[in-house]
Order: C-alpha cells, then sequence, then structure tokens
C-alpha cells in the first residue's frame, strides 16, 4: 500500500516511548478501555510468547504519539482514515495500519533480542538500574498507572520493556557497525539561492496547466530582464521579488534537485557566492533569476551528510534483519498468527462522535438558555484543540542516560548511531527523516505554489 499518510504514519512509530509521552502525557488514547485478558498470549515469535498487556502497553504510547502529532495535520478522526488495502485486499483504517505496525514493532524487539549473544551485547547493572527508575516513573506517572490497570500489567512488566529495548538499540549498533560513514562534500553537497521566478504557464477553466503563448512568454520575458537589470543596479533581490508578489524566493537543494533544473545547477557551479545571474535563465518552469548565497550551505549540507548516512545505515540493517527472519517471514501471516480476537479489545482512539451528538442534541433543547456562556464555552474549546507537534524533527541519535527505549517500527527501519552504554535507546531511520520530511512538505506545498 503506497501511500504518503502510511509513510508519514511509519515515522511515530521509532519514538513512540519517549519519556515525554511515558509520564505525563495526559493522554493514553482510547481512554477508558480496559482488558481483562492482559496475561492471555497474543503471538509468538522466534519462540517468544507475547502477552496482551504487552502489546496494549505499546499501542497505548502510540496512540498518544499519533493524537499529539497528527491530528493537527489530519484532523480529529485521522483514526478512520483510509489507508488503502491490505495485502489480502481487506480496507484498511489508520488504527488497523498502526495496531498491525504496533506487532511489527514488537516483533523486531524480540529477534533483536534473540541475537544480542551474537552481537555481543547485554546491559550492564547500572543500566538496568536505569531502567528500573524509568519504569518506577512511568508507573507513578497518573497517565501510566492508568495503562499498567486497564491492561494489568506491572511496574515489572514495564521493567522489561525498558530493558528489552535498550539491549536491541545496542544489537542495532552491531548490525550498522560496518556502514561506511564517509561522505564526501560533492555528494553531500546543499546549495542555497534567493530567486525569482517569473512563470510562463497558466492555470485553464478546468485547474489544468497550461504554456503561453508565444508572445505572452515574450512579455514575461521582458518583466524578467527589466528586474534583473534592477538587481544589477544595486535593488536587493528580494525587493525585486516583492514588487513581482512573488513569496517563494529561498531554495535549499542537493545536487540534481533545483526546481530550475539541471541547466540551472551547472550555471551555478560556475558562480561565486554572493553572485547575480548575468543574465535571465530560462528553466524548467519559466524564467529565473537568482543570487547565489552560497554554493555549499554549511548547516544544509551537514544535515544532507548526516541524512545519506542514515540511508545507508538503514540499508545496511535491512540486509542483516531481512536475513535473521527470511525463514521467520515466510511463515508469518498477521491475520492468522495474531489472534484478531484477544487483539480487538484494544481500541487506539476514543469514539467522541457519539457524544458529540449528544451534546449538540442537549445544546438545541436548552433554546435561548444562555448564548453568552454557550460561545465562551465554545471558544474555550476551540482553543484546547489546538496541536504543538512539530514532526519535521526526527531523532537520529540516541544519547547516553536519555529516557527513550524505543526499537524501529518494521523492517525498513534503520538503527542509527546509539551511544554505547546508554540505557535509553531509541532507534531511528532515513525513513523517519524521509517519511516525516515528505509528509511535511506536502501540509506546505499549496502555500508554497501560491507564493510562487
Amino acid at each position: 500500500m503506497k501511500h504518503n499518510t502510511k509513510r508519514f504514519a511509519a515515522a511515530a512509530l521509532t519514538a513512540v516511548l519517549a519519556v515525554g509521552m511515558m509520564t505525563g502525557c495526559g493522554n493514553s488514547g482510547g481512554k477508558g478501555e480496559v482488558t481483562q485478558n492482559g496475561n492471555e498470549t497474543l503471538f509468538t515469535y522466534d519462540g517468544e510468547d507475547v502477552s496482551l498487556k504487552k502489546a496494549w502497553i505499546y499501542g497505548k504510547m502510540t496512540a498518544a504519539q499519533y493524537e499529539a502529532s497528527y491530528s493537527s495535520y489530519f484532523g480529529e478522526n485521522f483514526w478512520t482514515m483510509d489507508m488503502g488495502t491490505d495485502d489480502e485486499g481487506n480496507a484498511m483504517t489508520f488504527e488497523d495500519y498502526a495496531k498491525e505496525q504496533i506487532i511489527s514493532r514488537i516483533k523486531q524487539i524480540i529477534v533483536l533480542n534473540n541475537h544480542a549473544e551474537e552481537a555481543g551485547a547485554s546491559l550492564t547493572e547500572e543500566e538496568e538500574e536505569q531502567c528500573a527508575q524509568y519504569a518506577a516513573a512511568f508507573a507513578e506517572d497518573t497517565t501510566g498507572a492508568e495503562i499498567l490497570a486497564e491492561c494489568g500489567a506491572t511496574e515489572d512488566d514495564m521493567t522489561e520493556i525498558y530493558e528489552e529495548n535498550a539491549l536491541a538499540a545496542k544489537v542495532q549498533e552491531y548490525m550498522i557497525k560496518d556502514t561506511d560513514t564517509n561522505v564526501s562534500d560533492d555528494e553531500a553537497r546543499e546549495t542555497t539561492i534567493t530567486r525569482v521566478v517569473f512563470a510562463t504557464t497558466n492555470t485553464d477553466d478546468q485547474g489544468q496547466t497550461v504554456d503561453m503563448s508565444e508572445e505572452e512568454k515574450a512579455q514575461v520575458l521582458a518583466t524578467a530582464q527589466a528586474a534583473l537589470a534592477k538587481v544589477q543596479a544595486g535593488t536587493d533581490i528580494a525587493d525585486v521579488a516583492e514588487e513581482q508578489g512573488y513569496t517563494n524566493t529561498a531554495e535549499t537543494f542537493a545536487a540534481g534537485e533545483s526546481e530550475e533544473g539541471e541547466a540551472f545547477e551547472k550555471l551555478l557551479a560556475g558562480m561565486k557566492d554572493g553572485d547575480i545571474t548575468q543574465e535571465v535563465q530560462e528553466c524548467d518552469n519559466g524564467y529565473v533569476i537568482a543570487r547565489l548565497d552560497a554554493y555549499t550551505d554549511a548547516d544544509a549540507t551537514e544535515n544532507n551528510r548526516q541524512s545519506i548516512i542514515a540511508e545507508r545505515q538503514q540499508t545496511k540493517f535491512t540486509e542483516v534483519y531481512d536475513g535473521w527472519t527470511k525463514d521467520l517471514e515466510a511463515e508469518w501471516n498477521y491475520d492468522e498468527d495474531v489472534n484478531q480476537e484477544l487483539w480487538a479489545e484494544l481500541v487506539l482512539h476514543e469514539d467522541t462522535s457519539a457524544e458529540a451528538t449528544t451534546t449538540a442534541g442537549a445544546a438545541d433543547t436548552t433554546a435561548a438558555a444562555d448564548t453568552t456562556t454557550a460561545a465562551a464555552t465554545t471558544a474555550a474549546g476551540a482553543a484546547d484543540t489546538t496541536a504543538a507537534a512539530d514532526t519535521t524533527t526526527a531523532a537520529a541519535t540516541t544519547t547516553a542516560g536519555a529516557a527513550d527505549t524505543t526499537a524501529a517500527a518494521d523492517t525498513t527501519t534503520a538503527a542509527t548511531t546509539t551511544a554505547a552504554g546508554a540505557a535509553d535507546t531509541t532507534a531511528a531511520s532515513t525513513e523517519t527523516e524521509v517519511a516525516t520530511t515528505a509528509a511535511s512538505t506536502e501540509a506546505t506545498t499549496a502555500a508554497t505554489t501560491a507564493g510562487n
């Protein structure tokens, strides 16, 4: 199922058990749901039985992460969004997809723990003590205590979850240890320009993009040439852009990724930082004048270098992991191997539609009661719905002593460098960064295009 929303969703699964979500998160997802079957076996993988209560805890943390991060992008009802179909052709909602990924995450933790001896990985007494402290903090937190009570889990169960994630992260280090982390400046280079694009296309009545006539293009070219003359005479290119009503002036890109095309990039390679293009350049989307701000943008280049390294680590991780699980996956069937009746007891979101309908009906029966109060209440409620997530940032490196002990989401999730000896061991990957960036870019495309 190739779906941008799905790729975006996978990003959250690499940071579900961050301490920010594990204590004081205020929302465990699906509040009010409980099970009496927490000790029942939900599934077995690589010789390990997984109880419903363990999957329940992972599930509630996933729900909290999603609700904190994605409701602002997809709305409060994102759990019921259409996510296409599964491998069997059955319709999937966002919640269906998330629950399957939770199982994938737990499977991965099992596999990595089962290869700890091969990796020479183990936890020190200090790390075990840290895991116990994190578990105690979780159990003492109001939300954490609610989650444990819902599924009949204990503080010891949480300690086990922290420990198995911490150990899994150490195994990840072993899996990616042979990754080539040398990335040249030429490969990593990101270039930054300030530009004004003079489009040579229009939008017809059907909303389709159509090329201008030759006469119209000539007029656009004349406008671009006049603008360039002003810049060359000393007018700041940003001021010229404002005069033209063009707001999308800044562009940072890697080799081969400029919106203006390959020929334009070759032109920039021969310029110095601060130079202005000497002539109006015809590009893939019209005519352009530009200032080269930094042929090699230091910060952007370093960020890209780390992204390339993470992508290589992902490739290595996937290669090793797929080798370990080839036979296991050949026999695995999510629908058959997971007790779906038991798994259905976990609900990742609270259905507020019925409550909202009841509230609306009650409001209608109070006809003219106190409209001022009602309006004030509505405004307050609206204010509370503001999301505060910045989902464009994904952790790529685990820090020693941090409280995050999450393993990666599925077989495409790559381990990143984790500080040796850390008790908290978040796994992250290029897929996380790519998925998050792709979705974030999608969310801002309309505004960016409008700026053109």
